[in-house]
């Protein structure tokens, strides 16, 4: 009696599967997929084969870090997710991937993507060289002044920028970057004011 119960469970079962496949089956005839449902899994698709190409290294923006340009290859002219497919294919720069920080539009079947990427950038790296101590801002002001020079400006960097994000460590304490930047004799200097009592 065990051995036919069992038997019937299994037809039971196979045959509770054949009318599912029929009924999916049947179902699917009747309810074909809408066309917007067919242009998304296209567009998808489409997708899947896009991939970034024009890869441009431009100048240092800020301390460690550098911009990137690159346009979206294999995108149809009619494509019309073109900033959505933008934002979600990503590029590997210095062995580290990246969505696009910006995208930008340029008609049918072009789109531009931009990064800023602050990794592995060494060229990108200034540094504070030699320092004067400039002795106190004025008498009984408990400020003393001290001027750095800024070396290993990249090429074509704003100045102004470099000085005021590049960091430094000197009399044990430690700032962001300069509180206040001017140029002489195409150098570029920083300036910074600390509370001293014997000023």
């Amino acid at each position: 009696m065990e051995h036919a119960t069992t038997h019937h469970s299994i037809l039971d079962v196979i045959g509770r599967s054949h009318l599912l496949f029929e009924t999916s089956t049947h179902l699917v005839h009747q309810c074909p997929l809408s066309s917007e449902t067919r242009d998304q899994m296209r567009r998808e698709r489409q997708k899947m084969d896009m991939f970034w190409d024009q890869v441009e290294a431009l100048h240092c923006t800020t301390y460690g870090t550098r911009g990137y340009t690159a346009y979206l290859a294999n995108l149809p002219i009619d494509y019309p997710d073109r900033i959505e497919a933008c934002k979600e294919t990503m590029l590997e720069i210095r062995g580290r991937s990246y969505f696009p920080d910006r995208c930008e539009d340029k008609g049918p079947g072009v789109v531009m993507g931009r990064w800023e990427v602050n990794h592995n950038e060494p060229d990108c790296v200034p540094f504070w060289g030699w320092y004067k101590d400039k002795g106190c801002t004025s008498e009984g002001s408990g400020k003393r002044r001290f001027e750095h020079f800024l070396e290993n400006l990249p090429a074509g960097g704003d100045w102004r920028e470099f000085c005021a994000t590049t960091p430094v460590s000197f009399h044990g304490m430690h700032f962001p970057g300069a509180k206040s930047c001017f140029q002489y004799n195409r150098g570029t200097y920083g300036e910074w004011e600390v509370e001293d009592s014997t000023c």
